[in-house]
């Protein structure tokens, strides 16, 4: 897409919704909560996240884009990191977007130590939060990401409408929906490893193949409260033929933001300091 094309808006909507008391978490007391949340990641740092961030605008919801530093995809060009961290957060998604549970904890270390630094040399800002390619990891990650200096690292927990959870130290963030058409196997794999069977109900009782299973889990939310974060990968999104679907979803979306909170997965950290 041609750079002229591109119109980023940086007026986010922030309106806060209903908020639930403070959460108390051991020694630490949490900000009042929005009732729903609304979320957008995006990984891999494809240059179609271009096009993403033009929906986003468009739509007034945020995001957070976690783009790695060499991939054996196209990759955005730094300029365009740079004018993406304008308006959206830019996270960290390794050196190489290597899967970490295959490599050696030397390599790990360099992958979420020196993906930050690179990050926050490019967009000339602090770097908060690390995606961990493909959702896997382990709990040495964990501390590693720790150390590092992040402050929230993102997983791949599907269906989940919670808050950031607190573990070692860092805010382990789930997800809810990504932005495509998974086999069911897909989704029960995912609970069955975190033996989660509160997301395997809520995927039985509102999947539908046809929108990801987004607007009736994104409905539900907007009814009971919680943080509905969708996720994907642009390029995923182009192999498939989804743009149409993405932006039913994003209007579906921004159509809550009256009694929402829309933020990137930094500020969704906040809420649990």
């Amino acid at each position: 897409m041609p750079e002229s094309e591109l119109t980023f808006s940086g007026n986010r909507l922030r309106a806060l919704g209903p908020a639930t008391p403070a959460i108390q978490d051991g020694c630490r007391s949490a900000p009042q909560r929005p009732k729903l949340v609304l979320v957008t990641s995006w990984d891999d740092g494809h240059p179609l996240d271009l096009r993403i961030a033009e929906l986003l605008s468009k739509h007034g919801l945020a995001g957070t884009f976690y783009v790695p530093a060499r991939s054996a995809r196209p990759l955005l060009h730094s300029r365009d990191i740079r004018r993406l961290s304008e308006t959206f957060e830019i996270g960290a998604h390794g050196m190489e977007s290597c899967e970490l549970t295959k490599v050696t904890s030397r390599t790990a270390y360099s992958e979420i130590f020196e993906s930050k630094k690179w990050t926050e040399d490019i967009t000339g800002k602090p770097c908060s939060t690390f995606c961990f390619p493909k959702g896997r990891f382990a709990r040495r990650h964990l501390r590693i990401a720790r150390q590092a200096g992040y402050a929230g690292v993102r997983t791949v927990e599907l269906m989940s409408l919670g808050w950031p959870a607190r573990v070692a130290g860092l805010d382990v963030i789930p997800t809810t929906v990504q932005a495509f058409a998974r086999s069911p196997w897909g989704y029960f794999r995912n609970f069955a490893k975190r033996l989660n069977f509160a997301n395997a109900c809520r995927y039985v009782q509102y999947a539908r193949s046809a929108d990801w299973a987004a607007a009736a889990v994104l409905a539900s939310a907007a009814k009971s409260g919680g943080v509905f974060h969708l996720w994907g990968h642009s390029w995923e999104i182009e192999e498939a033929g989804q743009w149409s679907a993405l932006e039913e979803i994003l209007a579906g979306m921004a159509a809550y933001r009256k009694d929402a909170s829309c933020m990137t997965n930094a500020e969704l950290c906040d809420y649990g300091k």
